[in-house]
């Protein structure tokens, strides 16, 4: 009589198994949630710079004033680039961004009632708009500033904004380096 060698698993060995691999997926999940958060601040953050400089180029190349403006209450619900005789976004902007933002919170500093962001016929601004993007992830918080300074460009910084609006900077590609502390 032939006898053969059942092949598989003990259920010692499977529940060895689950239990490494939840210990392994347990070290993960900090992470990753940090990488997540860093990801929605990267989605926003680079809409925003795009609008903005979008905003720029049509004040420049129509040589009049034209407005970021947000829609709604707060500029959780995206913004509109319209002429700048407006503070409301109209029915046919020039362009819309409709922008979700899930767990990611945006607090303004020197815009117009915290709604506008008007650039001239120059593409120059009034004072030094400020946003604050931030996230919490595994019990630490993201958060990027964009500024636009008085000439126009806009630059970009981890963690919380400036206090002065430094023109001589070069506009650099936005850092997420520490943008989770």
């Amino acid at each position: 009589m032939v006898t053969r060698q059942i092949a598989g698993l003990s259920l010692f060995e499977l529940l060895m198994t689950l239990a490494i691999l939840s210990l392994l997926a347990s070290l993960a999940a900090p992470s990753f949630s940090t990488m997540l958060a860093e990801q929605r601040l990267r989605y926003v953050g680079t809409e925003l710079r795009l609008a903005l400089t979008a905003a720029r180029s049509e004040a420049v190349k129509r040589n009049e004033g034209v407005s970021l403006i947000r829609q709604g209450s707060d500029w959780s619900r995206g913004w509109c680039l319209a002429s700048s005789t407006t503070s409301t976004c109209p029915e046919q902007p020039i362009q819309l961004f409709e922008i979700p933002m899930e767990s990611v919170t945006l607090s303004t500093e020197n815009t117009v009632a915290g709604a506008t962001v008007g650039f001239n016929a120059w593409g120059r601004v009034a004072n030094c708009p400020k946003f604050t993007f931030s996230t919490v992830a595994a019990d630490s918080t993201c958060s990027l500033c964009l500024l636009v300074t008085m000439d126009g460009r806009v630059q970009s910084h981890a963690g919380g904004c400036p206090d002065t609006c430094d023109d001589s900077a070069e506009a650099e590609p936005i850092s997420w380096s520490g943008a989770c502390s």
